[in-house]
């Protein structure tokens, strides 16, 4: 059964094409991995599709009968509000229906006919179908899948991960037959990650998703839509065969692109004496030429990431805790924590979402004092952080004053300095997207 058709969908935000005319459909439980390097239009299309946005051309069409639940990279939350009431004051299909029940028995009781019974009977098949007779168990469930029991916190009081786990449990609740997700695993933690896993390659449900994480992706997804260059590619299978078949068309393409450049040097001394008297034969080559050029100029080289510096030189003592504690509201997070961290180590924190991974991170750097104990940093030391919700930018500033506002030149070893265009183009920045405006960027 087919749930969704798209047909040459065009996105383009000024001079950049996200992608053009685009076409691909997805089948009852297809689960499809949306793949692309940052910037090049992944979450632009899920938007697109869930409704959120319009495309510039191109259509698409979601079966009628097919309900459609999508999560956001970001999902936005009146923070004021309390878990309880979020799920008691939303727009989901399950409540609306519910509602329509009540309102339906309340005109019976006032003004019983014919007419009323018949929406009473309409609206109890909605609630078979909805399966929403049990809806208040349903939830009370589904937060405690996601370890939300605390139902009278207020969203903002929330961690990182708890407001993803919450986004997700709105997700799930309405057992919808299709789902988007947009990066479901950021800020989860392994527990979670893992159960999120089994559901979805389990669920009888259709699934269109965006993640870097390719473990959970090789796990979940039977097949790959590939978004390059504009356009986009189906690999049928997981990431590790769509790996070997990607490895496979780039070898073709190269070998093609070789034999136009070799065509196209040999043409060449004809194209710069090309006879006066246009043949229909000569016509034909000249064509051929220009083609044939078009393909010699169409190799993409696809970046990776490679960066090395070298630290600058650090004395003994690095970081000491000792009686670290601290707690929220009678909740302890961290108690009598004690710690030295040694030179060139590599420290993994791990723990549910909740329990104050971020926190330690924010007394180490002093974002916020502990409660009791004490922070010793050595002398030499200096520390990068970079914080679960990102960095907070100028949106009106170009990429690359957002550096230079900084420094005009990185160091990167003895006597050694680059220049911060250089610099960023090790994180995959091309000079003409580092004078975009930070608006501009995609999450990634």
């Amino acid at each position: 059964m087919n749930y969704l058709s798209a047909e040459n969908l065009s996105k383009h935000y000024g001079e950049l094409i996200l992608f053009e005319n685009i076409s691909f459909g997805l089948n009852q439980g297809d689960k499809v991995a949306l793949i692309a390097k940052n910037g090049a239009g992944k979450s632009s299309l899920l938007k697109i599709l869930a409704g959120k946005d319009t495309p510039d051309e191109g259509s698409f069409v979601i079966n009628k009968d097919v309900s459609l639940a999508y999560l956001p990279q970001q999902a936005e939350f009146d923070e004021e509000l309390t878990i309880d009431q979020l799920f008691h004051t939303s727009h989901s299909k399950t409540l609306e229906v519910i509602r329509n029940y009540e309102e339906a028995i309340k005109k019976q009781t006032t003004d019983y006919n014919p007419q009323t019974q018949l929406e009473v009977d309409k609206a109890s098949q909605m609630m078979d179908i909805y399966e929403a007779w049990d809806y208040e168990e349903r939830v009370k469930q589904m937060l405690s899948r996601f370890g939300l029991n605390e139902t009278h916190i207020k969203i903002a009081k929330l961690s990182g991960g708890q407001k993803k786990r919450l986004a997700l449990a709105f997700t799930l609740l309405d057992k919808p037959d299709m789902i988007f997700l947009d990066e479901p695993t950021n800020h989860l933690d392994i527990d979670m990650i893992e159960w999120l896993e089994d559901y979805l390659s389990t669920a009888n449900t259709t699934l269109l998703m965006v993640t870097h994480d390719r473990y959970f992706l090789d796990k979940v997804c039977n097949n790959i839509l590939e978004m390059t260059a504009g356009k986009i590619h189906l690999h049928k299978g997981n990431y590790a065969y769509f790996l070997e078949k990607k490895a496979e068309r780039q070898a073709a393409e190269r070998k093609e692109i070789a034999t136009a450049k070799s065509y196209v040097r040999n043409e060449l001394d004809w194209m710069r004496r090309m006879p006066k008297a246009r043949t229909t034969k000569s016509k034909s080559r000249i064509d051929s030429f220009y083609e044939t050029e078009e393909i010699a100029k169409s190799g993409i080289v696809e970046q990776e990431m490679k960066f090395e510096i070298q630290s600058r030189r650090t004395g003994k003592k690095i970081l000491e805790l000792e009686g670290i504690s601290k707690s929220y509201e009678n909740k302890t997070l961290i108690n009598n924590l004690n710690y030295t961290f040694k030179k060139g180590e590599k420290v993994g924190i791990i723990g549910p979402n909740g329990c104050g991974k971020s926190t330690l991170l924010n007394i180490i750097t002093e974002q916020i004092k502990p409660d009791s104990g004490r922070v010793t940093t050595g002398e030499t030391i200096t520390y990068g952080y970079y914080k679960q919700d990102g960095l907070d930018f100028n949106k009106n500033k170009r990429v690359i004053d957002i550096l230079t506002d900084i420094a005009e030149v990185v160091n990167v070893g003895k006597n050694k300095t680059i220049s911060v265009s250089r610099f960023l183009s090790f994180f995959l920045f091309e000079p003409k997207v580092q004078n975009n405006y930070v608006y501009t960027l995609s999450g990634g």
